[in-house]
Protein backbone atom coordinates (compact mmCIF):
# COMPACT_ATOMS: atom_id res chain seq x y z
CA UNK A 1 0.00 0.00 0.00
CA UNK A 2 1.33 3.71 -0.95
CA UNK A 3 2.41 5.46 2.00
CA UNK A 4 1.41 9.04 0.60
CA UNK A 5 -1.94 10.61 2.35
CA UNK A 6 -4.05 11.92 -0.90
CA UNK A 7 -5.17 15.24 -0.14
CA UNK A 8 -6.19 18.67 -2.59
CA UNK A 9 -4.49 21.52 -1.10
CA UNK A 10 -5.44 24.93 -1.70
CA UNK A 11 -2.52 27.19 -3.37
CA UNK A 12 -4.62 30.30 -4.19
CA UNK A 13 -2.00 33.09 -3.02
CA UNK A 14 0.36 30.44 -1.27
CA UNK A 15 4.07 30.84 -1.98
CA UNK A 16 5.58 28.02 -3.80
CA UNK A 17 9.44 27.29 -4.88
CA UNK A 18 10.55 25.90 -8.16
CA UNK A 19 14.10 25.27 -8.68
CA UNK A 20 15.00 24.83 -11.98
CA UNK A 21 14.45 26.48 -15.46
CA UNK A 22 13.76 23.53 -18.07
CA UNK A 23 11.24 21.87 -19.86
CA UNK A 24 9.54 20.54 -16.57
CA UNK A 25 9.99 23.32 -14.80
CA UNK A 26 7.92 25.47 -17.20
CA UNK A 27 5.12 22.53 -16.52
CA UNK A 28 5.21 22.91 -13.00
CA UNK A 29 5.20 26.62 -13.06
CA UNK A 30 1.94 26.97 -15.84
CA UNK A 31 0.00 24.28 -13.60
CA UNK A 32 1.05 26.31 -10.09
CA UNK A 33 -0.34 29.50 -11.84
CA UNK A 34 -3.10 28.48 -12.92
CA UNK A 35 -3.96 26.94 -9.82
CA UNK A 36 -3.45 30.36 -8.20
CA UNK A 37 -0.20 29.80 -6.68
CA UNK A 38 2.47 32.68 -5.70
CA UNK A 39 5.88 31.00 -7.68
CA UNK A 40 9.69 32.27 -7.20
CA UNK A 41 11.64 30.28 -9.84
CA UNK A 42 15.57 30.01 -8.74
CA UNK A 43 18.07 28.93 -11.64
CA UNK A 44 20.79 30.82 -13.50
CA UNK A 45 18.83 30.58 -16.92
CA UNK A 46 15.41 29.82 -17.87
CA UNK A 47 14.25 28.69 -21.33
CA UNK A 48 12.13 31.13 -23.43
CA UNK A 49 8.34 29.35 -22.66
CA UNK A 50 8.84 29.47 -18.99
CA UNK A 51 10.87 32.95 -19.75
CA UNK A 52 7.61 34.37 -20.80
CA UNK A 53 5.44 33.46 -17.59
CA UNK A 54 7.93 35.40 -15.36
CA UNK A 55 5.38 39.01 -14.12
CA UNK A 56 7.55 39.27 -11.24
CA UNK A 57 4.09 39.57 -9.08
CA UNK A 58 2.61 36.31 -9.81
CA UNK A 59 5.95 34.85 -10.71
CA UNK A 60 9.04 35.55 -10.22
CA UNK A 61 12.89 34.39 -11.24
CA UNK A 62 15.59 35.04 -8.74
CA UNK A 63 18.11 34.94 -11.51
CA UNK A 64 21.26 32.33 -9.40
CA UNK A 65 21.75 29.12 -8.55
CA UNK A 66 20.47 27.62 -5.30
CA UNK A 67 21.07 28.05 -1.71
CA UNK A 68 19.37 26.61 1.06
CA UNK A 69 17.96 30.34 2.26
CA UNK A 70 15.97 30.05 -0.80
CA UNK A 71 13.64 28.29 0.72
CA UNK A 72 11.84 31.19 2.84
CA UNK A 73 8.16 30.59 3.61
CA UNK A 74 7.18 28.11 0.41
CA UNK A 75 4.28 26.19 1.44
CA UNK A 76 5.49 23.47 -1.66
CA UNK A 77 9.13 23.04 -2.86
CA UNK A 78 9.94 21.49 -6.42
CA UNK A 79 13.26 20.43 -7.79
CA UNK A 80 13.40 19.97 -11.66
CA UNK A 81 17.21 20.63 -12.34
CA UNK A 82 19.18 17.34 -13.93
CA UNK A 83 22.06 18.16 -11.70
CA UNK A 84 21.69 15.07 -9.10
CA UNK A 85 23.50 17.40 -6.63
CA UNK A 86 21.16 20.26 -6.23
CA UNK A 87 17.99 18.17 -6.51
CA UNK A 88 19.89 16.62 -3.25
CA UNK A 89 20.18 19.59 -1.37
CA UNK A 90 16.82 20.89 -2.78
CA UNK A 91 15.71 17.99 -0.93
CA UNK A 92 17.49 17.36 1.98
CA UNK A 93 16.97 21.30 2.44
CA UNK A 94 13.67 20.95 2.44
CA UNK A 95 13.31 18.04 4.98
CA UNK A 96 15.30 19.73 7.62
CA UNK A 97 12.91 22.70 6.79
CA UNK A 98 9.43 20.31 7.42
CA UNK A 99 8.60 21.46 3.52
CA UNK A 100 7.07 19.33 1.58
CA UNK A 101 9.48 18.29 -1.33
CA UNK A 102 8.79 16.78 -4.82
CA UNK A 103 12.34 16.04 -6.59
CA UNK A 104 10.81 15.35 -10.48
CA UNK A 105 11.69 11.60 -11.30
CA UNK A 106 12.62 10.75 -7.81
CA UNK A 107 10.49 9.50 -5.58
CA UNK A 108 12.75 8.62 -2.69
CA UNK A 109 13.79 11.91 -2.47
CA UNK A 110 10.18 13.31 -2.41
CA UNK A 111 7.90 13.72 0.61
CA UNK A 112 4.93 14.40 -1.80
CA UNK A 113 3.97 13.23 -5.21
CA UNK A 114 1.99 15.02 -8.23
CA UNK A 115 -0.64 12.67 -9.59
CA UNK A 116 -1.80 12.53 -12.96
CA UNK A 117 -5.16 14.96 -13.18
CA UNK A 118 -8.17 14.86 -15.15
CA UNK A 119 -10.03 17.68 -14.71
CA UNK A 120 -13.64 18.80 -16.31
CA UNK A 121 -14.65 21.68 -14.59
CA UNK A 122 -15.64 21.24 -10.49
CA UNK A 123 -14.79 17.63 -11.44
CA UNK A 124 -10.61 16.56 -10.39
CA UNK A 125 -9.70 13.29 -10.66
CA UNK A 126 -6.17 12.04 -9.36
CA UNK A 127 -4.57 9.05 -10.52
CA UNK A 128 -1.73 8.07 -8.45
CA UNK A 129 0.98 4.89 -8.66
CA UNK A 130 3.00 5.55 -5.75
CA UNK A 131 5.60 6.74 -7.40
CA UNK A 132 6.00 3.15 -9.60
CA UNK A 133 4.72 4.42 -12.54
CA UNK A 134 3.61 7.83 -13.72
CA UNK A 135 2.98 6.65 -17.37
CA UNK A 136 0.57 3.91 -15.96
CA UNK A 137 -0.66 6.73 -13.70
CA UNK A 138 -1.16 8.96 -17.02
CA UNK A 139 -2.76 5.86 -19.16
CA UNK A 140 -5.30 5.21 -16.65
CA UNK A 141 -6.30 9.14 -16.52
CA UNK A 142 -6.58 8.51 -20.63
CA UNK A 143 -9.29 5.40 -19.99
CA UNK A 144 -11.24 7.69 -17.34
CA UNK A 145 -11.56 10.52 -19.76
CA UNK A 146 -13.68 8.56 -22.08
CA UNK A 147 -16.17 7.94 -19.33
CA UNK A 148 -15.74 11.26 -17.84
CA UNK A 149 -15.97 13.80 -20.72
CA UNK A 150 -17.09 17.58 -21.14
CA UNK A 151 -20.53 17.21 -20.09
CA UNK A 152 -19.63 17.11 -16.60
CA UNK A 153 -18.13 20.42 -16.27
CA UNK A 154 -21.92 22.23 -17.04
CA UNK A 155 -23.52 19.24 -15.26
CA UNK A 156 -21.37 19.95 -11.81
CA UNK A 157 -22.08 24.00 -12.38
CA UNK A 158 -25.81 22.83 -12.70
CA UNK A 159 -25.54 21.21 -9.69
CA UNK A 160 -23.78 23.61 -7.86
CA UNK A 161 -26.15 26.36 -8.93
CA UNK A 162 -29.11 24.77 -6.39
CA UNK A 163 -27.16 23.91 -3.58
CA UNK A 164 -27.58 26.92 -1.27
CA UNK A 165 -32.08 26.88 -2.54
CA UNK A 166 -31.59 23.04 -1.83
CA UNK A 167 -29.94 23.44 1.61
CA UNK A 168 -31.96 26.64 2.50
CA UNK A 169 -35.40 25.53 1.50
CA UNK A 170 -35.94 21.68 1.70
CA UNK A 171 -35.90 19.27 4.90
CA UNK A 172 -33.15 16.97 4.89
CA UNK A 173 -35.92 14.16 3.39
CA UNK A 174 -36.77 16.61 0.89
CA UNK A 175 -32.96 17.14 -0.09
CA UNK A 176 -32.15 13.26 -0.03
CA UNK A 177 -35.11 12.80 -2.79
CA UNK A 178 -33.72 15.95 -4.85
CA UNK A 179 -29.86 15.01 -4.81
CA UNK A 180 -31.07 11.21 -5.70
CA UNK A 181 -33.33 12.63 -8.51
CA UNK A 182 -31.29 14.79 -10.16
CA UNK A 183 -28.07 12.82 -9.98
CA UNK A 184 -29.55 9.53 -11.32
CA UNK A 185 -28.34 9.81 -14.68
CA UNK A 186 -31.03 11.54 -16.73
CA UNK A 187 -30.20 14.92 -16.25
CA UNK A 188 -26.87 13.94 -16.90
CA UNK A 189 -27.77 12.09 -20.43
CA UNK A 190 -29.83 15.15 -21.35
CA UNK A 191 -26.22 17.17 -20.99
CA UNK A 192 -24.28 14.72 -22.94
CA UNK A 193 -26.94 15.11 -25.61
CA UNK A 194 -26.46 18.48 -25.92
CA UNK A 195 -29.72 19.60 -24.17
CA UNK A 196 -28.69 21.19 -21.69
CA UNK A 197 -31.91 24.00 -20.75
CA UNK A 198 -34.50 20.82 -21.13
CA UNK A 199 -31.46 19.52 -18.29
CA UNK A 200 -32.03 22.75 -16.34
CA UNK A 201 -35.99 22.48 -16.81
CA UNK A 202 -35.65 19.21 -15.02
CA UNK A 203 -34.06 20.14 -12.30
CA UNK A 204 -35.90 23.06 -11.63
CA UNK A 205 -39.06 20.85 -11.57
CA UNK A 206 -37.89 18.28 -9.14
CA UNK A 207 -37.17 21.04 -7.18
CA UNK A 208 -40.37 22.69 -7.42
CA UNK A 209 -42.09 19.58 -6.97
CA UNK A 210 -40.40 19.22 -3.34
CA UNK A 211 -42.11 22.43 -2.49
CA UNK A 212 -46.04 21.42 -3.37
Amino acid sequence: MSHYYPIYVDLQNKPVLVVGGGTVAYRKVKTLLEHGAIVRIVSPKLNPDLKRLVDSVRCIWEEKEYAADDLQDALLVFSCTEIEAVNGAVAGNAKDAFRLINVVDDPEKCTFIVPSILEQGDLSIAVSTGGSSPIVARQIRAELEKCYGEAYKDYLVLLRSWRKDVKNQLTAEQKEKFWDQVTDGGVLQLIKNGQLDDAKGVVEKCFRSLLD
